[in-house]
């Protein structure tokens, strides 16, 4: 055996020949041997692909620049070379996942800005204001107008007043409509409904019905029931005797008469009344059970005019005007009837064919009216009936209404009177 195989810390030959330079130089072990802790680029090559982003492209003509190596030597065939870092990603930048075939997913949609719905709301608002305004622009183009107010009145007191008077005129009834109303054909007219409606400038309206059997003075004709200062001078001097009577001022008069209660019923497809009791009632027509129910026209007439039927009298018979106002207006501005414009139209002719207004009685004025009704029919504002002293007052061998004065100014001082 030779010194080298006995030298025990000599490799076999087949090692040796491995570890050897392939130039033929002896092996000087930690400057020509391989080193284990570098690759070179050539064994490298087939796995670049799995380590290394693709090498930016050349801003020179000529190819590619040499990636650097681990000593920062280009060309270094014995070092590892350095991988371009990825580029960097912030937190909230992270790319999509990959979709189907390798292709990135789309980002998804940007939520709509706040804006888009602040437009749309606005719109609405625009069409919803048209759309009144149109409704309450037929009425006034269409609706009767009589020279209706006195050459004298009182000073103005606050707010818009409003005359709301209902007759119990039969002249433009045919037959056929007075039997179907059961109203009969007795002459003359008087007012069966009397109320003063207030719309203060801020604040919420007030509804006051005033019994038309009150016995107040008539001016240039002493005293009698307030409704037959209707028979004797017209509207004039029903509106006359009210403000000398209340100290209110009366800004606008409106008249429906007993076709245009039903009619106005009916546009509606009925309105929801609550009667008390069980009446049976031959002079009005009326007969119905107690409990809340759905009228037709005619039966919402009888309703609204029965008196004799009624233990309250003309007492009674104002709350149930109050009651049809009130059901007409929430029937009205129910989204059902409302949002309708077939049904809206309908109701809107048959509005302006029944009733009568004062020569400047306009847009804004029926605008105005309509809204403080809508706004009692839903709660906002004050229903009430002139305080009484006593509904059996006997004058002139007549019954009569009598006032409780001192009550009576007071609640009408609350709404400006004089």
């Amino acid at each position: 055996m030779t010194d080298k195989q006995g030298d025990p810390g000599a490799l076999p030959p087949e090692y040796e020949r491995l570890l050897r330079p392939p130039t033929g130089d002896p092996v000087i072990p930690g400057r020509n041997t391989p080193r284990h802790d570098v690759v070179s680029d050539t064994a490298l090559s087939d796995f670049s692909d799995l380590f290394r982003d693709p090498p930016p492209a050349s801003s020179s003509a000529g190819g590619t620049a040499p990636a650097p190596s681990a000593t920062g030597r280009a060309g270094d065939p014995g070092a590892t070379a350095v991988l371009p870092p990825r580029a960097s990603v912030g937190p909230n930048t992270t790319p999509p996942p990959p979709g189907p075939a390798g292709r990135p997913v789309a980002a998804p949609a940007q939520p709509r800005k706040r804006g888009g719905i602040k437009r749309v709301l606005l719109w609405v608002l625009v069409g919803f204001l048209v759309y009144a305004a149109a409704l309450v622009g037929y009425f006034a183009i269409n609706v009767d107008k009589i020279d209706a107010m006195p050459a004298q009145q009182i000073a103005d007191t606050a707010g818009s007043n409003y005359l709301l008077v209902g007759s119990d005129g039969r002249e433009e009834l045919t037959r056929k409509e007075q039997r179907r109303l059961h109203t009969g054909n007795t002459d003359g007219q008087r007012t069966d409904t009397i109320m003063l409606l207030h719309v203060p400038t801020i604040g919420t309206p007030t509804l006051i019905s005033i019994p038309r059997d009150s016995w107040v003075p008539i001016p240039g004709n002493g005293s009698g029931k307030i409704n037959s200062a209707y028979a004797i001078g017209g509207p004039p001097l029903l509106i006359q005797t009210v403000e000398d009577t209340t100290g209110v001022h009366i800004d606008h008069y409106v008249e429906i008469g007993m076709l245009g209660v039903a009619d106005i019923a009916d546009s509606l497809g009925g309105v929801t009344l609550c009667p008390k009791d069980n009446y049976d009632d031959q002079n009005s027509g009326l007969n119905v059970k107690a409990g809340c129910q759905e009228m037709d026209g005619p039966t919402a007439l009888a309703y609204v005019r029965m008196r004799y039927a009624d233990p309250k009298g003309d007492i009674g018979r104002a709350e149930r005007q109050q009651e049809y106002v009130k059901a007409v207006a929430a029937k009205t501005a129910n989204p059902l009837t409302f949002l309708n414009p077939l049904k809206m139209f309908s109701v809107d002719r048959a509005a302006a064919s029944s009733l009568t207004v004062d020569e400047g009685t306009g847009v804004i004025a029926d605008g105005r009216m309509a809204l403080a009704l809508g706004m009692i029919s839903a709660g906002l504002g004050e229903q009430t009936t002139v305080p009484i002293e006593s509904d059996s007052y006997w004058v002139d061998g007549q019954q009569a209404v009598k006032w409780d004065t001192p009550k009576a100014l007071e609640m009408f001082a609350g709404i400006g009177g004089a």
